[in-house]
């Protein structure tokens, strides 16, 4: 029997229609502001089914909540073997494109590309030399509010050839720098770019093989601006990495699996000690091969665990592994309902249906299958277990020197993920409501924005995120020179108490109210015009009361005698 919280993962297949990619990327956003996640796909098809691939093919999927359809291609600018992100390049608040990778229109010339949410679909704005065997990552390096990226991975470059290099597209809000060579490259390998010690300044982990085919797996620290090497991990020549606060210490750890030197495998989750050194929980990964990770809270305990799927002895594989914040360390645990795909693949956790449970997309090769078809499948998490949205942070302060503005917040909680835990959606606008200075999501309560001498007035908020990638309603909203708002609660008074008939709300407009008993359950209530409600049919013990003031959630314990 596994120990409380480690349960088999239970998932059932959704039928989508979406293709079946080979050697696929994709990443999530919701491109059409519905409130679903959408998906784009980076790969290739068999067009004609004879069971060879065939076609580049790049396409975006439309969820409208309760089904699929196909949103967009990307035409004859589609590639694979590489990598797909969305990215607001432009901040107007539409999710656009990049991609990068090998195309069969043009197999000598790798390519990159840039494509224009427009609202209705997606514009082609740039091509570029682009890489194979490689990765990407959106974020802001130099904190201005417009997100950069970079790209990692193999280049052929004329006169110098095959050259395994790092890039930088630093974003100038009309165009993008790029920064060639910005930091050693690799490729089969995986990069992350987070903040490691909470000083609010972006750090590195990559992996991979270098030009000369050696292992390369380094973490460097930002050292005002400047990536400074300071740990060598185990080196491996291929692989991949994810990231999260596995402890709930408020550090980012990451796990890491992928093939040393001697093609041995190696599969470990590393502990960050708060300065950006890690220690490591080693795992099996023996005969493991062509690997993908996602992270996440799979058990609805509160805590990131993690899924891989992947190869091994000539197999395809799923597991999860769940965390044990008793033990503090990670149990395999079972996982039923969800077919196994081998790599080169992927696999991805996120929550397609709003039902706060992390559903699993997964690409990659039918290894029980003799014709080795790769297929796309999506499969929904079928848990009961009731994972409420979290709180948004309460207060909220600005503070500005010179150029740089200072964000921080608190007051912020959720009914299973640690404070510590959580992550935040920072939303910064010229007027109220926009974001169209900056919008992306943090690993720390605080945060700087280094914005253009002519920014003056500003307004932002903030959501929580928990550990199923749930998040909050917004907070209040912020203003230049807004210092510790007052706690929407110290505008209420909630009585009797305790309560046997009816409960009163005296203080601001309550614009919703739920009920939940203290094992999660949603308790069929009714707010009066008077803003009372009608207890007397609930069985004696404690509540929780959640209430809508203004933007703001707020939730109170209340007693039923």
């Amino acid at each position: 029997m596994l120990p409380v919280g480690l349960s088999a993962q239970s998932f059932t297949e959704i039928q989508t229609g979406m293709n079946n990619f080979y050697y696929s990327a994709a990443d999530v956003a919701d491109i059409d502001n519905n409130g679903t996640l959408d998906i784009v796909f980076n790969g290739a098809i068999d067009s004609d089914g004879d069971g060879n691939v065939d076609t580049s093919y790049n396409e975006v999927y439309q969820n409208n909540g309760s089904s699929w359809s196909g949103y967009a291609d990307l035409g004859s600018y589609a590639t694979h073997l590489g990598d797909i992100r969305f990215i607001d390049y432009n901040n107007d608040g539409l999710p656009d494109i990049i991609s990068t990778g090998l195309s069969y229109m043009d197999i000598v010339n790798y390519k990159h590309y840039r494509f224009k949410n427009t609202g209705t679909g997606f514009v082609k704005e740039e091509t570029l030399p682009g890489k194979v065997y490689g990765s990407m990552e959106v974020f802001d390096f130099n904190h201005d509010g417009k997100p950069d990226y970079a790209i990692n991975g193999a280049q052929y470059i004329n006169g110098a050839g095959f050259k395994n290099t790092l890039d930088l597209y630093q974003n100038t809000g009309q165009d993008f720098d790029q920064i060639g060579n910005w930091m050693e490259g690799t490729q089969n390998g995986s990069f992350k770019v987070v903040d490691l010690n909470n000083d609010h300044l972006l750090d590195l982990v990559i992996i991979g093989a270098d030009v000369n085919g050696g292992p390369v797996s380094k973490v460097y620290i930002n050292q005002a601006g400047v990536l400074t090497h300071t740990q060598d991990l185990k080196p491996l020549a291929s692989g991949k990495i994810d990231v999260a606060d596995f402890n709930a210490d408020g550090f980012q750890d990451l796990v890491i699996v992928g093939k040393d030197e001697n093609d041995d495998g190696y599969f470990a989750v590393l502990m960050n000690d708060g300065t950006g050194t890690f220690s490591t929980q080693v795992f099996d990964g023996h005969d493991m091969s062509d690997v993908s990770i996602s992270t996440g809270d799979l058990n609805n305990d509160g805590y990131y665990d993690f899924i891989i799927s992947g190869n091994k002895n000539y197999n395809a594989f799923v597991k999860t592994y769940i965390y044990d914040r008793v033990g503090q360390e990670f149990t395999e645990s079972s996982v039923t309902g969800v077919y196994a795909l081998g790599g080169p693949g992927l696999v991805q956790l996120f929550d397609f249906n709003n039902d706060h449970h992390l559903d699993v997309l997964l690409g990659g090769f039918d290894w029980a299958d003799p014709g080795m078809p790769s297929l796309t499948r999506l499969f929904q998490n079928t848990s009961a277990e009731v994972n409420l949205k979290p709180m948004p942070p309460a207060q909220l302060n600005l503070t500005r020197n010179g150029n740089r503005f200072n964000f921080t917040w608190s007051g912020a909680s959720d009914d299973k993920t640690p404070v510590n835990a959580l992550r935040y959606e920072i939303k910064v606008g010229s007027a109220p409501g926009a974001k169209d200075i900056a919008q992306y999501v943090v690993t720390t309560p605080s945060w700087f924005l280094d914005l253009d001498p002519s920014v003056q007035n500003i307004y932002w908020s903030v959501r929580s995120i928990d550990a199923s990638k749930v998040y909050s309603d917004e907070s209040i909203q912020g203003t230049l020179g807004t210092k510790d708002m007052k706690p929407v609660e110290s505008l209420l008074a909630i009585y009797p108490k305790p309560a046997s008939e009816k409960v009163y709300i005296k203080g601001e407009k309550v614009l919703e109210a739920e009920m939940y008993s203290m094992d999660g359950r949603k308790l069929d209530i009714i707010l009066n015009a008077d803003q009372s409600i009608d207890v007397s049919h609930l069985a004696k013990g404690i509540y929780l009361l959640k209430l809508k003031i203004k933007n703001e959630i707020t939730t109170k314990k209340l007693t039923i005698k």
